[in-house]
């Protein structure tokens, strides 16, 4: 009970103080990294319309934990019921780092897009880490960059990502998997 209130605390508090940069300070809400990749904080239902609309948003790919899709954001019902295909990818917030096999999901989802000529809107809360991340190994894996390339890449298009050592770690281990499978892919090529 406890945890579930700051964990509800935490979320609006973060989110107001979003919003507040957003409009006092002029912080991208969300940022377009190619033609089919956006990156970007809560799908707010108030302004979603316009996004979807300007930025041609066929996709979404969601990693909030369930408690944080609240009646103000768009969620998977409101997505299908645009016609817009959704994937939830739970992670933690602050401290959470998607597994290899979230990743994996994560990935496929978006090459369908990419090759559907479709538009991808990822995001978490803030669009700072957990989106970020998600991002940052589809370079990896898209584009053969390294882990500081990829995060390089993203912070040219959203200077406020935020990664803490554990998703540094994370990102490590995801670009040791993919370089593992490449060497052995070679192997028995």
């Amino acid at each position: 009970m406890v945890v579930q209130l700051v964990n509800e605390v935490g979320f609006y508090v973060s989110t107001a103080y979003g919003l507040f940069l957003n409009y006092c300070c002029g912080r991208p809400w969300y940022s377009r990294i190619s033609p089919s990749l956006i990156v970007g904080a809560l799908p707010l239902k108030k302004s979603w319309d316009k996004w979807q609309a300007d930025e041609n948003i066929t996709h979404i790919v969601s990693l909030l934990e369930p408690f944080e899709v609240k009646s103000f954001v768009i969620g998977e019902k409101d997505a299908v019921n645009q016609g817009i295909k959704y994937l939830s990818l739970p992670v933690r917030d602050f401290v959470g780092v998607p597994t290899f096999e979230q990743i994996d999901a994560g990935i496929s989802f978006i090459n369908s897009c990419v090759q559907s000529n479709g538009c991808v809107y990822i995001h978490c809360k803030a669009g700072r880490t957990r989106s970020a991340f998600l991002l940052t190994c589809y370079l990896m894996y898209k584009e053969s960059l390294s882990v500081e390339a990829a995060i390089d890449r993203v912070k040219s298009f959203r200077k406020h990502i935020v990664f803490r050592s554990m998703h540094k770690r994370g990102l490590e281990n995801y670009f040791k998997f993919l370089t593992d499978s490449k060497q052995s892919e070679n192997v028995t090529s």
